[in-house]
């Protein structure tokens, strides 16, 4: 693939502003050592929004990094966990310091807040971080970014109004397939038209019967936007192997749970992670009659979701001159040549690092909510794709697809009151 062939510009997200990557926000006047501004030797004080099992873990990260966090809020629906969070706080910093929130908009409201992290499933995200843009926070947030393509628009607006930080975390693009880029993008396997990445299956709906909501858990706030249902464990439950991640009407399935990782480290390495796909073709149709769905993106480049065997398919790009995947090449094929790729800002080894280099210096994050946003929309398509059961025409100016008016619908999602996302 030819550097050339990866530079396809387009106007993007409205008002946002396209570009990303490692480029300095506008400055305020009291930039760099001035009131407002965190210098290099203090630390960035941060509240935590969602506590259960992936916001507990990134918890542990903040507070190992005390070269760069201090964290001195917790947040949850559920009164254990902020309690619990709270009690972890304390007791690793040897103090009575931390203070716990059962409504995320009053810790927001605290001024000595620099930078907040959001653990919440995943349909809480997109409001969550617009207003936390809005009340002067920078944010890192969890994948998957955002619930439906209008929030990617949205939650990009935001973060740019409002000139602040943003970070999407997936790790895994770097870390785990970033050494892939510059393999693919030195021509070590020739032009690259084809890539797979194998996961899970797209959401279903939940039906389940009432069960007694838990003592301390606010049910109606963790629905929060979502439709009422009545509580189940299995809805509120965190399992990475399970739980709300399942059902459409918090996330997107295992294949955007897992998929925003290997989708999002796909673009990457191929460079083109500021484009949506210009087509869905789902398995078995006239255009894609083989047993896996898959995205076309401009250029030509056909991305393929497989669902099982990982040995084969895992991440796996198919060049004019030879195939490439994850691990099991890893040795076999290096660059040919050096290539400049978009890495981690300031030398840092790591996402959570990257995040506080770019607060520290007001630099767009290595995961900038534009590249969080258009790996949360591919994944969206894909699964859209798969609904309908038909190919796809996807306007990303329009935020639409092609003369399917059932499949516009799927889009955006009516936000339950009061809590819609309101004029920002």
């Amino acid at each position: 693939m030819t550097q050339q062939s990866l530079r396809i510009s387009r106007r993007r997200f409205l008002a946002a502003g396209a570009l990303a990557a490692a480029s300095p926000l506008v400055f305020p006047s009291h930039v760099l050592g001035r009131p407002g501004v965190i210098p290099p030797s203090e630390k960035i004080v941060l509240g935590l929004i969602g506590c259960g099992n992936q916001g507990g873990g990134i918890l542990g990260v903040f507070l190992r990094d005390r070269q760069n966090y201090r964290v001195t809020a917790i947040c949850d629906c559920h009164r254990g966990r902020t309690d619990g969070g709270v009690a972890r706080v304390n007791r690793d910093y040897g103090n009575s310091d931390c203070k716990g929130y059962h409504k995320y908009e009053d810790m927001l409201a605290q001024e000595g807040i620099d930078a907040i992290a959001i653990g919440t499933p995943d349909h809480w995200h997109t409001k969550i971080s617009i207003e936390a843009c809005k009340a002067g926070k920078d944010v890192f947030c969890e994948k998957l970014l955002t619930h439906t393509p209008v929030e990617s628009r949205q939650i990009v607006a935001a973060a740019r109004k409002y000139n602040r930080v943003c970070s999407s975390g997936s790790q895994r693009v770097m870390e785990d397939y970033g050494y892939m880029a510059s393999v693919i993008q030195s021509g070590a396997i020739g032009e690259v038209k084809e890539a797979f990445f194998e996961v899970g299956p797209p959401p279903t709906d939940s039906y389940y019967p009432e069960q007694p909501i838990p003592n301390g858990l606010d049910w109606d706030r963790w629905l929060g936007p979502a439709p009422w249902v009545p509580f189940h464990s299995e809805r509120f439950s965190g399992n990475f192997g399970g739980g709300w991640r399942r059902y459409r009407d918090y996330g997107n399935g295992f294949l955007a749970d897992w998929g925003t990782h290997k989708l999002a480290g796909i673009l990457y390495i191929l460079g083109i992670d500021h484009l949506e796909p210009l087509e869905i073709l789902p398995p078995g149709c006239e255009q894609n009659p083989h047993d896996r769905l898959t995205l076309i993106y401009p250029g030509g480049i056909r991305i393929h979701h497989v669902i099982g065997n990982v040995a084969l398919y895992d991440v796996t790009f198919i060049g004019s001159e030879g195939r490439f995947r994850h691990n099991v090449d890893r040795n076999r094929i290096l660059p040919l040549h050096q290539v400049d790729v978009r890495r981690y800002n300031g030398g840092t080894t790591n996402l959570y690092a990257d995040f506080a280099y770019c607060v520290r210096h007001r630099l767009r994050p290595f995961q900038d909510y534009l590249y969080g946003a258009v790996a949360a929309t591919s994944c969206q398509l894909a699964h859209y794709g798969y609904r309908v059961n038909r190919p796809l025409k996807w306007d990303a100016e329009k935020t639409a697809f092609v003369g399917d008016e059932q499949a516009n619908r799927l889009v955006s999602r009516p936000k339950r009151s009061p809590y819609e996302i309101n004029d920002w």
